[in-house]
């Protein structure tokens, strides 16, 4: 049973936080925040039922109906993130509570790890117990979470994050080209419809950011190719001067990035992998290492 950011197992016994554990939450006014849209949904809908009520519409009945669910759907899984982003995460030398605003916590000690593993594009770290299964997630969104993550790092057997079939290829997801491409497709239609021609240039400026967001990357005994649309880029192990993990904060949103430092050229920073950043980050450190790299975790 999944309740928050937890799967749940009765039959754990769970124990107390002791008084030197660090806490971590969310910040405060996100939680609000999401609330206050939770709210304006709601009001939304209102406003079209009594409308319909007032001015009934046969014609329109369907679209305010459809208007209605999607506003429900939308407020209701808002207020879910409210409730959640009000739980918060502790840590100690013991091991990590998950620690719900209303529940019971759970705790996993760090013996009991069983994997660490990166979701980016769900933005989460997810903890799963060896023995009980359960699993604890860890939202981007945590107040310092680059020291949560550290801090779980540096208590978890580095087995728990490193896949006996570690892949040497990494697939980056498809979600911003495809919003990039539905963009492009919105102002190619607008400047149809419009005869408004510097719309195409716009157009054409968004599938030139298509060829610069990468389709994979591939890491070999000597190198690390990054394969975007139309043409690819190699990055011999023996030029990189560094591999970090660090986060990026974007318009409200948290995402892990690998950074590839290069001897006198500029940083390539690389998000949004489907097999995570974690597994990503250390494939890369793991190639480097062996091509006579220094070994450090180079996370931040």
């Amino acid at each position: 049973m999944e309740i928050g950011g937890v799967q749940k197992d009765s039959l754990v016994p769970v124990q107390p936080v002791p008084a030197d554990a660090l806490v971590f939450k969310f910040p405060r006014g996100l939680a609000w925040f999401m609330f206050g849209v939770a709210c304006i949904s709601f009001g939304f809908m209102i406003f079209v039922l009594a409308m319909q009520t007032l001015k009934p519409s046969h014609g329109s009945l369907v679209i305010a109906l459809l208007g209605v669910a999607m506003c429900g759907l939308f407020a209701t899984l808002t207020l879910r993130s409210f409730s959640r982003l009000r739980d918060s995460v502790a840590v100690s030398s013991e091991g990590i509570w998950y620690l719900p605003r209303k529940g019971e916590p759970t705790f996993i000690a760090w013996f009991d790890v069983a994997s660490v593993k990166a979701n980016d594009t769900l933005q989460r770290l997810v903890l799963t117990d060896a023995r009980s299964h359960r699993s604890i997630r860890l939202e981007y969104q945590l107040t310092n979470f680059g020291k949560l993550r550290d801090f779980v790092l540096g208590h978890t057997a580095a087995q728990t994050r490193l896949d006996a079939n570690a892949p040497s290829i990494f697939h980056r997801s498809w979600i911003n080209k495809g919003l990039l491409l539905f963009y492009a497709a919105l102002f190619i239609f607008f400047a149809y419809l419009s005869h408004v021609h510097f719309l195409i240039g716009i157009a054409c400026l968004l599938l030139v950011a298509i060829t610069q967001d990468p389709l994979c990357l591939v890491i070999t005994s000597e190198a690390a190719v990054i394969k975007y649309p139309g043409w690819g880029q190699t990055i011999p192990l023996c030029s990189i001067s560094g591999i970090e993990l660090i986060d990026v904060n974007n318009s409200g949103n948290v995402w892990a990035a690998v950074v590839i430092k290069r001897k006198d050229k500029k940083p390539i920073k690389l998000y949004r992998f489907r097999e995570g950043s974690l597994a990503l980050h250390d494939a890369l450190q793991a190639a480097w290492s062996l091509a006579g790299g220094q070994d450090r975790s180079g996370i931040k």
